[in-house]
């Protein structure tokens, strides 16, 4: 089981890369909107790592914590955003747009100070 030291470290290269992509094309813009969901994937598993010792391959259970878990409950909607963006930037023809990023950029930030201090 990968441990919170090993998801943390995921999600902060993850946030790293999408820093590295950018807007100018349709696909950087998308590409750069799934790593930041996948950066918040691995921060919620860091969580479930840390005070569960949980590892989550399903994103439908991960949803579910996220949705019934005390300390994980007021990232629900900033989670669900980025999920959105995610899986709409890989399969669907979705035209993303600068604002979208500014907006998961948002959400981001809030699923990693809000995780990061129980961790």
């Amino acid at each position: 089981m990968p441990t919170r030291d090993q998801h943390v470290k995921k999600a902060s290269e993850n946030e790293t890369f999408a820093d590295t992509l950018s807007t100018n094309t349709q696909a950087s813009l998308n590409w750069k909107l799934v790593v930041m969901f996948y950066a918040a994937v691995h921060y919620v598993e860091a969580y479930l790592a840390k005070q569960l010792n949980q590892h989550l391959r399903s994103h439908t259970t991960r949803d579910n914590y996220v949705a019934r878990e005390s300390n994980l409950r007021n990232i629900r909607n900033q989670y669900s955003h980025l999920k959105f963006y995610g899986y709409n930037a890989r399969y669907e023809p979705d035209q993303f747009t600068d604002q979208d990023v500014r907006d998961a950029t948002g959400d981001l930030a809030h699923v990693k100070a809000t995780i990061t201090p129980l961790l």
